[in-house]
């Protein structure tokens, strides 16, 4: 009886109400109501019942679809939209009196129902809005995707964490409201989540402490919220974290105690932190959308996540936005050529607002009667055109700016640059108001479509889009180069004097499309419009200070990335002024780029032909069928002064060597050097072969790791036959090099004075191959000067033929038999030949051979009797310190007249180190020793030092790669450097020195008498100070280079067998 009685009076009490109202009210109420229906249930409530009902009607229609205290709440709701405040009050105390507390037919179904009303309410108004811009709507796959994001994968795995991630402005935060919408209206995880919370990273940062109960507070339409009902199910919760990236909280494990209790109020990081780590309520769920700049902070926060990327537009849908403005069936075309080769232009119409201002741009540029449109479309020329058209769009021509409007200008770019530095995208009132940013004045900007107040959180402001920010950062540098103030944020290239000090200073990843916006902003065509529209000409200052970055980059190639020479290259092409490319590239004799998109291309081929000192050029590229493969052969092949181009790893179909082939044939062509390391090339080497017969200026052509087969081995020898064929097959790998095939290459050995350089590493050459190549090499018309026989199966037998053919050939001067087993039996028969006056060897590689004290012995009575032998590498052997011992007897006896020796990983200790100092003091030839990988120890390295310090010692290089070394020695090894002068290189990578050990070596290294250019340390290994203590070294000694790739930085062949 109880439970029927309370509607009863429930109902009569809504009469009352409603009968307070006038006729007007009534009516504004049913309408509001029949808003706030079809929010909540628009399938089954009788919205044309309400229309007609009369008041008794009305609340029994209100009473029938929703429980007695949701049906109080929505009218309580409306008459306060109403702003009828005195007959909200009344009818709470009039549901008191019919029928008590308003709590009381209240249970746990009525809060989740009422939550989601509310949710919807919240959520389905202005969900796809799109600042100013007509939003073009896109299906998102990844919401069907998301429907089955927390189910067991095939494995078992069932994630509590999902993250939603793609490009700034792609969809996240709307997709992540919409989420939260499908699951209020029951669409999604019903039989997953009861309770679903949307936290918003933008106003989580405005908050200082919080419980998480008092955050979800913040989500709940009225208290008292039923706090002990959400946290008794934690497995049934779903929190939305939108915009991870917007957290501006240090997160670090050490430095914080997480909180584990949803009552215990914290700050704001802390809370947030044990939330994502899943320490704060480990059973809930988790969605959090980041931007994919921000993953790799997210993932060391998060427990196991899986990850879902957000695509945006499709291509089909981008093309047909790009066009639709345009209406000349001409310019459709190249318009549409000029945005979808630029994969950067491209790329980011995948973001329906930047695919607006875009389409907006290309609009105005139509408009502007100035002739078709730009070839070659950039981004910096598409955003100048939208902005400086926002900034006067009632004029027809561009106008001055007033003062008081570049006042405005200059402090949203500043505001904008504050914010690229600090990686901060969402600012707050005061942000703005620092800057000199009025309310006046924010409403002007946020009718530009600039500066933009955020619809779901009023006190954020952003701009339209994160690179409308980056463009708006790179303006600032132009508009602060107009009056003579300090910089706050000077340009990131300001007083850098040298590559190795920009190497240091670096450039993060987050400025790389500000600094392209500002190479960009140098254009011609922008700097006139920017003229008009400031009232006054561009200050030199900037070009001038970019023009110096790019000549630091061409200053040393071999310290410069491939991937800094390309982003260089882009923010040139950026421009499209060839003048300013010219003077930029001035410097430039070799580049390395990788090429994987067609851009790479097509920014390649403006730029290149700008270098015009430039000799040597090295790519890894990938098959492009197009013309933009066809424009960059032609630039390579007519470029006055290209000697080298070097293609090694690239991956060439039949269609592009043939087309780089035909290009080469031109007699414009001036490439001497070919390079084809480990090219797949196979199909098209046919093309190469005729090239060699057309082209008399290529002198090299390198095919090393490259598949060849006996038929192409037959058109190479045919080739080199030929009386045109000057060039000559360098360091050639042949693949299943048979019987036939030895045959061949010796018959070419015989008669081919082109044939300089021949690698048969990698084949398993058998006797019967072995006896022909070596009876061609006694041949007095054989010119061959590089042989590479590594881990060719040979053995000690081998050897007999090999030594005989030593004897009569005078041209061979580097031998290559690493990784064959020899040992001393081979070395025996070897060495009868090598000691020999006559012998022409000069460089002897014998790693890995299984050689010994014997063999050293061997090799001993070699290097006295051959004054022409000066690099011998013995790495990788079990020579141990009797047969270095040996070893260095013979190096301090003035006949020996060896310059670089190589001991890598030869089993040797401290034992030996007595002889090697001996022996570096002793020997006035000796260059270079590498000692990498051997157990010395600390003890070694004191001994060693000895020699070290003696002035005779004429060592240059020293190699103490993963030696064991510790701190212990670091002071007699400081010492020894401070002490001497001849010593130029020195590896010390791999070694385990303390803090305290290296300032006694940043001291060594740092003072006047040390002469050493490059140090192999890994910066890395070390903390900070140690690092900074590193910087001031090549800060105080700008020639000194240290880093980790101490072997490439050797300039001569010593490897070049690996080259």
């Amino acid at each position: 009886m109880e439970e029927a009685k309370v509607p009863s009076l429930s109902n009569y009490g809504l009469q009352w109400c409603f009968k307070q109202l006038s006729k007007e009210e009534f009516q504004t109420f049913k309408e509001l109501l029949n808003e706030k229906a079809s929010e909540l249930e628009a399938c089954s409530f009788p919205w044309v019942e309400v229309n007609n009902a009369n008041i008794e009607h009305l609340a029994s229609l209100l009473h029938e679809h929703y429980r007695g205290s949701l049906a109080w709440k929505i009218s309580i709701n409306i008459f306060e939209k109403m702003n009828l405040s005195a007959l909200s009050e009344k009818a709470r105390d009039e549901m008191k009196k019919k029928g008590g507390d308003l709590k009381l037919p209240w249970d746990g179904e009525d809060d989740k129902w009422y939550y989601k009303s509310y949710v919807m309410t919240k959520f389905a108004m202005k969900l796809d809005a799109c600042y100013g811009f007509k939003n073009f709507a896109s299906e998102h796959p990844e919401m069907q995707t998301l429907l089955g994001a927390f189910k067991p994968d095939q494995n078992g795995f069932q994630p509590r964490t999902v993250v939603l991630h793609g490009e700034p402005g792609i969809g996240k935060s709307t997709l992540a409201r919409r989420i939260l919408l499908s699951w209020a209206q029951g669409e999604v995880y019903q039989d997953l989540f009861s309770y679903a919370f949307f936290l918003c990273a933008r106003e989580i940062q405005q908050i200082r402490e919080s419980t998480l109960a008092e955050l979800i507070s913040r989500e709940w339409p009225d208290s008292p919220v039923p706090v002990m009902e959400i946290m008794s199910q934690p497995e049934r919760l779903l929190f939305v974290v939108d915009g991870f990236d917007d957290l501006d909280f240090v997160f670090k494990d050490g430095d914080i105690n997480l909180c584990e209790d949803w009552a215990e109020k914290q700050p704001m990081s802390i809370l947030m932190y044990s939330l994502l780590k899943k320490v704060l309520l480990p059973e809930s769920s988790l969605i959090i959308t980041v931007r994919d700049a921000g993953i790799e902070k997210l993932k060391s926060i998060v427990m196991s996540p899986r990850y879902l990327l957000l695509e945006g537009i499709s291509v089909e849908k981008r093309i047909q936005l790009l066009l639709q403005h345009i209406k000349n069936d001409h310019q459709k075309m190249q318009v549409l050529q000029s945005v979808v080769d630029n994969h950067l232009l491209f790329d980011k119409c995948q973001v329906s607002v930047v695919c607006s201002l875009i389409c907006e741009a290309l609009k105005l540029q139509e408009m502007s009667g100035k002739g078709p449109p730009p070839t070659c479309q950039t981004l910096t020329g598409l955003y100048a055109t939208f902005v400086f058209h926002q900034l006067t769009p009632q004029d027809a021509f561009p106008r001055a700016l007033s003062q008081e409007e570049r006042v405005v200008l200059k402090g949203v770019c500043r505001l904008a640059v504050e914010g690229m530095w600090n990686m901060k995208s969402v600012f707050y009132g005061d942000d703005l108001g620092v800057h000199g940013l009025r309310k006046s004045e924010l409403s002007a900007l946020f009718h530009m479509n600039i500066l933009l107040q955020d619809s779901h959180c009023e006190r954020c402001y952003s701009f339209l889009h994160l690179s409308l920010q980056e463009f708006c950062a790179a303006l600032y540098y132009v508009l602060v180069g107009l009056e003579r103030e300090g910089d706050l944020y000077p340009l990131f290239i300001e007083n850098i004097g040298s590559l190795t000090e920009l190497k240091q200073f670096g450039i993060s990843v987050h400025l790389l499309q500000m600094k392209r916006f500002l190479f960009g902003l140098m254009s011609k065509e922008v700097i006139k419009t920017l003229e008009a529209l400031l009232g006054c000409p561009v200050p030199v200052v900037v070009k001038q200070k970019l023009l110096h970055w790019i000549s630091l980059l061409g200053q040393q190639a071999n310290s410069t990335a491939p991937l800094d020479f390309l982003d260089a290259f882009y923010c040139l092409f950026e421009t499209q002024d060839e003048e300013f490319v010219r003077l930029a590239l001035n410097s430039f004799q070799e580049v390395r780029l990788p090429m994987n998109r067609r851009m790479d291309l097509i920014v390649s081929s403006f730029c290149l032909p700008h270098c015009r000192y430039l000799r040597k050029i090295r790519m890894d590229t990938k098959t492009f069928i197009d013309k933009s493969w066809e424009n960059l052969c032609f630039v390579l092949s007519t470029h006055p002064n290209l000697r080298e181009l070097d293609l090694s790893g690239s991956v060439l179909d039949e269609w592009a060597i043939k087309t780089l082939c035909v290009k080469l044939r031109q007699p414009t062509c001036k490439i001497q050097n070919l390079i084809f390391k480990g090219a797949q090339i196979t199909l098209g080497l046919r093309h190469l072969w005729m090239t060699l017969l057309v082209n008399r200026n290529i002198k090299y052509l390198n095919l090393e790791r490259t598949r060849l087969k006996n038929e192409d081995v037959g058109m190479a020898c045919e080739a080199l036959r030929h009386p045109n064929c000057l060039g000559f097959l360098g360091e050639t790998h042949i693949l299943h090099c048979s019987h036939a095939c030895c045959v061949v290459i010796s018959q070419i050995l015989m008669t081919s004075i082109n044939l300089k350089s021949l690698s048969l590493a990698g084949n398993k050459v058998t006797d019967q191959g072995m006896k022909p190549l070596c009876d061609a090499l006694k041949v007095s018309q054989c010119t061959l000067q590089r042989l590479i026989l590594g881990n060719c199966g040979l053995t000690a037998a081998d050897c007999q033929d090999l030594a005989s053919s030593l004897i009569s050939n005078l041209s061979l001067t580097h031998l290559d038999l690493s990784s064959n087993s020899l040992g001393s039996e081979g070395m025996n028969l070897l060495y009868r030949t090598i000691k020999l006056p006559n012998c022409g060897l000069q460089r002897l590689i014998l790693n890995e051979c299984n050689l010994d004290i014997a063999s050293c012995g061997f090799l001993g009575f070699a290097l006295v009797g051959n004054r022409r032998l000066t690099h011998l590498s013995l790495s990788m052997n079990p020579l141990e310190d009797a047969g270095v011992n040996l070893l260095c007897e013979v190096m301090m006896e003035p006949s020996c007249h060896l310059q670089d020796l190589e001991l890598v990983k030869c089993n040797l200790t401290a034992a030996c180190c007595k002889n090697l100092s001996r022996m570096i003091s002793t020997s006035k030839r000796l260059r270079s020793l590498d000692l990498a990988a051997n157990a010395l120890r600390d003890e070694g390295i004191v001994a060693l030092c000895q020699g070290l310090k003696q002035r005779k010692s004429s060592l240059r290089r020293l190699g103490l790669e993963a030696c064991e070394l510790t701190s212990g020695c670091c002071e007699v090894l400081s010492s020894a450097l401070s002490c001497n002068q001849h010593l130029t290189s020195l590896n010390l990578i791999r070694n385990n020195f303390s803090p305290g050990g290296m300032m006694k070596l940043c001291s060594a290294f740092a003072h006047p008498t040390s002469n050493l250019q490059i140090i192999g340390l890994w910066k890395l290994q070390f903390p900070a100070h140690v690092r900074k203590m590193l910087e001031e070294v090549q800060l105080l000694k700008p020639h000194i280079i240290i880093d980790d790739g101490w072997y490439s930085f050797d300039g001569d062949d010593r490897y070049w067998w690996k080259n």
